[in-house]
Formats: structure tokens, sequence, C-alpha cells
């Protein structure tokens, strides 16, 4: 049975420095001559939950209590210094408790080019989890020219080590240099036993399994999630998309903590693949990735087909999450494409369009000398029309529309559907004064509609309130609504991890991750550590995914089958509906 809390790891690179805290409200008792504040967790707490009590960030309950980074465990005690979290005002102090610190056998070793903390545990014949107790950096990877302490006399486990390193390995005692991680970064779980009372229900949460329900044998696989992305952690100014990646993983952990206390196991590993193809396939070597349930893959057609091919034949389900215009999943059994194809997103959107509008007539509205950008679409409805003896009208202009012409459609009680040709926001300023006046000028309410695409999703301010002022239906991927309950929970969470705001970006990147951590999670744990596409419906916050399978083609993966109609209503609501 999975009935393991599920926990995360933190890449080096996100750990921030704390801020000015006001004082605790907890008891406070001296060790070894120094105060701390201190707090004993009950069932059912979470980081979350106690970061969100104390009024602290992530960052700091770790710095301070680098176990919690591993597992939450109900009986520990976290400890935070007074003179750090306290406001300088006297504290009632405890007696004073004279622990005495115990250290084992410690060797020093300094990290050499292409060493990983797998190999070091296997030099001195010491399990790595002991390594990382006494090196908390370790457990992201370890950077050449740092130091770490060996214990090669006991195990965490308490048990003797089999060996101990050669000497000449060993370095001067001098501090351990905390640096993000070089090569790997690695993420594994210490599985945890939790009460069976702490997990969520089926009330609670329509897609959890009780672990009880969960067929014996669909719990014998180990489920792991390998997330390889281009972290570019040896640059010491990474670029905007290296930030947008580091975004997205942060937002999974965020998801992956959300779901922690629902009992399960998760192994999560992530790779830094520095943009590289001789890189990626280096790290293929790594049987965690291999091995795994789930590979999130970076955008590179290249890398993609790569790690595609490692896995060739296994169980494991590598998803594109990145990649919009890859095709890879169209022959390759176990790639799976997150974001909806261009030809079945327009195909779903006029389908849209004749169960919204089944009495609009199409307008085609074409700047002469405009981008234009959209002819695929405009084909493909304009061909839709015509096979139901339909002729889409056209009004052309040149620089920017009047209302004149929109007024000018015959008045034969016929209603019409406006749809541009182009979905640049310079394009969209060019007619939707123009539109506007016609509607307003309009006896009959709704005689005027308009259609329009993903990229008006994107708009603010202006732009914004005129797809509302004319009542806009747009199609898209994704939505994500910056106003409503979850996304500001979401926000509120992750500037409470992390200390920073989330990339403003659309997609958000932060988001995407939190959706498809939640997606990933969800699947695992109702298959037994094993992802089932056909099993995928998930609704998110910005995104909805349903994989399906070309039913003419055995050798083909999945690809996600749910596009948004957004309806920008007049009251500054907008309506989200699945298709």
């Amino acid at each position: 049975m999975m009935k393991h809390l599920i926990r995360l790891f933190v890449l080096a690179l996100f750990a921030l420095a704390s801020q000015a805290m006001y004082a605790l409200d907890l008891p406070v008792k001296t060790i070894n001559g120094k105060q701390y504040y201190y707090y004993t967790v009950k069932k059912g707490d979470t980081v979350y939950s106690l970061i969100t009590r104390f009024g602290i960030t992530r960052s700091d309950l770790v710095e301070s209590n680098p176990a919690a980074a591993d597992v939450l465990k109900t009986g520990d005690t976290l400890y935070f210094a007074v003179d750090k979290f306290g406001d300088g005002k006297p504290v009632t102090v405890e007696q004073e408790e004279n622990t005495a610190v115990h250290e084992p056998g410690i060797v020093y070793h300094q990290v050499r080019k292409g060493e990983t903390l797998y190999g070091i545990s296997k030099k001195y014949g010491v399990d790595q989890e002991s390594i990382v107790d006494l090196n908390p950096k370790a457990r992201f990877g370890v950077k050449t020219g740092s130091t770490l302490r060996i214990p090669v006399g006991i195990q965490s486990d308490g048990q003797p080590a089999e060996t101990a390193g050669p000497e000449s390995a060993a370095t001067p005692a001098v501090p351990p240099i905390e640096h993000p991680a070089e090569e790997t970064v690695e993420t594994p779980t210490t599985a945890d036993e939790t009460d069976e009372s702490s997990a969520a229900t089926s009330d609670e949460d329509p897609a959890y399994n009780d672990p009880e329900d969960i067929a014996p044998e669909q719990s014998e696989r180990a489920a792991s999630v390998a997330i390889m992305l281009p972290f570019m952690l040896d640059s010491e100014n990474p670029d905007r998309q290296a930030l947008h990646y580091t975004d997205f993983y942060k937002g999974l952990l965020l998801a992956a903590d959300t779901l922690s206390n629902r009992g399960d196991s998760l192994r999560i590993f992530t790779y830094d693949t520095k943009g590289d193809l001789a890189h990626v396939k280096e790290l293929l070597s790594d049987s965690n990735i291999t091995n795994a349930s789930v590979i999130i893959a970076p955008d590179n057609a290249a890398q993609l087909a790569a790690i595609a091919g490692a896995v060739a034949g296994t169980d494991a389900k590598v998803i594109n999450v990145f990649n919009v215009k890859d095709s890879l999943f169209a022959c390759h059994p176990q790639v799976i494409q997150a974001n909806t194809p261009h030809t079945v997103m327009y195909a779903k959107a006029i389908k849209a369009i004749e169960q919204l509008y089944p009495d609009h007539i199409p307008v085609i509205l074409r700047n002469e000398n405009g981008r234009n950008d959209k002819a695929e679409f405009i084909s493909l409805i304009t061909a839709a029309y015509k096979a139901k003896g339909v002729e889409p009208l056209e009004i052309a202009y040149d620089g920017a529309l009047i209302s004149a012409q929109i007024e000018g459609l015959p008045d034969d009680g016929s209603r019409y559907l406006l749809i541009p040709t182009s979905g640049n926001i310079n394009e969209f300023n060019k007619f939707i004064h123009a539109v506007k006046t016609a509607r307003d000028a309009s006896a009959e309410t709704g005689r005027i509609a308009l259609f329009g695409y993903p990229d008006w999703t994107a708009f603010r301010n202006d732009a914004e309130a005129m797809l509302h002022a004319v009542d806009a239906t747009v199609f898209s991927r994704f939505y994500f609504n910056e106003r409503n309950f979850d996304t500001t929970s979401l926000k509120q969470a992750f500037r409470q991890w992390y200390g920073d705001d989330m990339i403003d970006l659309v997609p958000n990147q932060a988001v995407l991750g939190y959706d498809i951590g939640n997606l990933v999670i969800r699947n695992l744990r109702s298959n037994g550590g094993n992802f089932d596409p056909t099993d995928s419906r998930y609704t998110g916050i910005q995104s909805s995914f349903n994989f399906v399978r070309d039913n003419d083609n055995e050798g083909a993966g999945f690809y996600n089958d749910e596009i948004y109609i957004l309806r920008f209503n007049p009251d500054r609501r907008v309506e989200r509906l699945s298709f």
C-alpha cells in the first residue's frame, strides 16, 4: 500500500535570504547556551501550513531545520534561533538543555570534476543519505571544488559503515562550501510512514483514490519523476528561458507539497540539461532517469528524441510540456504531447463556433496591409462553412477599420460573427474600436459578435477592457485568471515559499508547473506508480488535460485533446468552457 508522505527538495539555486521577521509565538528554550523558539510537529502539519502559521518563508524553515527539507514527521521538533527570528524583546526561557553534540568519524573530500554524490558514496562505502545528513546541499548535487564531510564511522541508519574511503581522498578539515548543483540535481525522497487519518478522503478530493483501494499489484512500482530542463546552473546570469524553467520547477514543487499529506511515496529527480544534446546523452546513463515513471523533457526536439529513444520499450512516459510544434508523439508510443496540436486546436475552435454561434454568418476582417498571421485558421473555417453551403463574408480595410463598414452589413435579420485575420495586438487596435462602435449602435443585442485567438489572453489594461466591452469569445490552450481564488492562493503560497513573485508571463510557467505536477502526481497515485495517459483528464488553474491517441496509428503516443473557449463578459468576468 502506498502510505508514504510525498516529500520534495528545492534546488540550491532557489535558496533565498531570510527577511526580517516578527517574534514567533512559540516557547523558548536554551540549548548549548543559545536561545531557540521551538515547535513540535503535529499530525497533519505540512511545510506550507507551518510557514503560513509562523509568517516565515520555506527557506527560513529549512535553513533552521535542514531535516525538514527531507520530511516532516509527527513528533519532530523544529528550532528557530531567537537572535534571528525574535524582535529584540525579552523572552521567557525554559530550563537550559545541555545537549551534547556527537559526531562520528569524519573525513573531508574535495569534489573533483565529473564526480557525483552517488560515485562519492560508493568510493567511501557510505550511503548517500549519510552524506546528505552532514551536507544538506549535497542533496541537490555536488559542485566541483566544494568540500564534503564524509561520515566514515556511522551511516544514517545507525549501523557502522562497511568501509572507509582511501586516505588519499581526504583533505584538511575545512568547512563545506555551498554551491548550486553543477551536474545533476537529485531530489530523492525519504519515504516516511504517515497516519492513515492524515490522508485526504475521496470526499475531500474527487480525484483522490484512498490507499486502501489501490490493488496490491498496482503498488509494486516505486513512483518517480525525472525533470530534465536547461536550468543553466553553470551560468552566472541564466537567460530568461532558464529562469522560466526555474519558475516551472518551483510551481511543480508546490504541487507536490500540496499533495504531500495524502498518502503516497514519490521520488523526484531533477537534472540540468545545460541546453546541450551531448550532456543530455550523458545524463541518460543514469538509471534514475531511465527507470522513472515520468520524464519531463526539454523543448529541444533533438534532446526530446534522445530521451524518448533511451526509454523505448519501458513503462516510462516522456511528457513534452514546452515544445508546442514537436510531433514526436505521432510516431513514439511513450511520448505525450501536453499541448493540444494546432490542427486539433483549430478543429475544436471551429466546432465551438458552430455550437456557440449556430445562426451567425462568419465575417472575415482583413487588413490589406496588415500581418494576417492566422491564414491557416481562416482557410479552415472558410472551408468548413462552405462545406455546409454557407459563404463567409469579408470586410477588407486598409490601415484601420471604420464602424460604417460593419454597420453596412445586410440588415435582413442576420447575425454576424467577426473573425479577424490576425491575433497581433497592433492589428487588434486597428479594428476593435470600430467593432465596439458598431455593436453599441446596433438595435439588436448580439447581432454582432467577435471571435479571436489565444494571443488575446495576454492582453492587459485597455486591450483587455475592450475584450470585455465587446463580449469577445476567444479560443486558447490555456487561460490564467489572475483574479480568481485558486490563482491568488497559489501566488500567495509561491511568495511565501520562495520570497518572490512568479515571473509575469503568459502562459505563466509557475502555474504550468503546478498544473503539470498535480496531473502527474494524481495519475501516479491512481495507477500504482505508473502513468496512464488514458486516465489523464484533469482541469488545472491554467491548463486542462485529456490525453488521447490516434486510433489509426497503434505506434503513436498521446496528445492533449483539450482547449478552452473563453467568454469575456461585460461584467469583467471570464467564463472558461472546456472543449
